[in-house]
């Protein structure tokens, strides 16, 4: 279609001027949300744009570093969040009181007298000197007193008498977890007490009393008590059996009772026995009692362990290896006399 200059010139002024009383006579909701105003020209459609404006649930822009300029179309329309917006306040460590009480920091709860404590999760321990001057080696790090190579479990921080640090497998988890397990070792300390000195004791007299009383012996030709690697378990009367089991269980209900009536005072193992008035009343004392009980304790299982596994390797009794122990001096000597240890 061929126009004149004259021509193309009347339509191009008419088109503006429609556009502006248009642009004028909609509202302005409506001029935003309108994406193109339409004209009809010999029969031909002219399509004009207009911008759009953002969505507003577009997600906002963070531009800490201001790459955004002032004349973006991001800035102007609102999307660029603010510096202040975006960070959090930090924590200001302040030992010596720097911050006055009025100070913004410290009305916003900025400010910490202290710096928060470092917990060592793994040390490295250098005895060799190979690691270098400069290397990260942890030297603030609690070593364990009955390992010293290897840090101090969390849960044993020393209050308990008999902590020295020692649990390598981490089996005490939490404080309820120590607290069961120091229950079953002194339960176990005490049971084990008890039989290291009936043991041999039961090895010496047993044959004696059983003699006078017009019994059966219950240990073997051999002085080895019943046990379960030495057999003659099938010996003992079945009614003691049933009173041990018993006494045991009854114990064992008091104690838990105990243990769980929610008396401040109590600990593992304080059963509230104590007929003779042995156990002193300073708290320092009453701590040394304990440590002596456990220790004693575990120095008796590992007695009772040993007598078992000596009397099944040696088929003798325990009197009878070590006699020095268990009889008079004088008995000793002429045992190993006749025996041709002693000339």
């Amino acid at each position: 279609m061929n126009f004149s200059t004259t021509t193309i010139l009347s339509l191009t002024i008419a088109a503006v001027a429609t556009v502006t009383v248009t642009s004028f006579q909609m509202p302005s909701s409506t001029s935003i949300r309108t994406h193109s105003a339409l004209m009809k020209m010999s029969n031909e459609i002219l399509e004009v744009p207009v911008p759009q404006q953002p969505d507003s649930d577009s997600p906002p822009i963070r531009d800490p570093m201001g790459l955004y300029s002032a004349n973006s179309e991001e800035r102007k329309n609102g999307q660029i969040e603010s510096i202040e917006e975006v960070s959090e306040p930090k924590t200001i460590y302040d030992p010596l009181n720097l911050y006055s009480s009025e100070s913004d920091e410290r009305k916003n709860g900025q400010i910490k007298s202290l710096e928060p404590e470092v917990v060592v999760a793994n040390a490295v321990i250098d005895p060799l000197g190979i690691y270098g001057s400069d290397a990260d080696v942890d030297s603030d790090a609690i070593m364990s007193q009955a390992l010293p190579f290897a840090t101090r479990p969390v849960m044993l921080t020393g209050e308990m008498p008999g902590d020295a640090g020692f649990d390598p497998l981490g089996f005490a988890k939490s404080q309820e977890d120590l607290m069961n397990y120091r229950e079953a070792e002194i339960k176990h300390a005490r049971l084990a007490m008890l039989a290291a000195a009936g043991w041999p004791l039961s090895e010496v007299f047993d044959k004696k009393i059983a003699l006078a009383l017009h019994l059966t012996p219950l240990v073997d030709a051999s002085d080895r008590v019943p046990s379960v690697l030495n057999g003659g378990l099938g010996k003992v009367n079945p009614f003691y059996w049933i009173a041990v089991l018993g006494a045991a269980s009854a114990i064992e209900f008091y104690g838990t009772n105990k243990s769980k009536s929610g008396d401040e005072s109590y600990f593992p193992g304080n059963l509230g026995f104590d007929p003779l008035g042995l156990y002193p009343k300073e708290e320092a004392n009453q701590k040394n009692m304990q440590l002596a009980e456990i220790k004693n304790g575990r120095l008796a299982m590992i007695a009772i362990f040993g007598f078992a596994i000596q009397e099944f390797v040696s088929k003798s009794g325990v009197i009878n290896e070590t006699p020095f122990f268990f009889t008079p001096l004088t008995e000793t000597l002429k045992m190993y006399t006749n025996s041709g240890y002693l000339h």
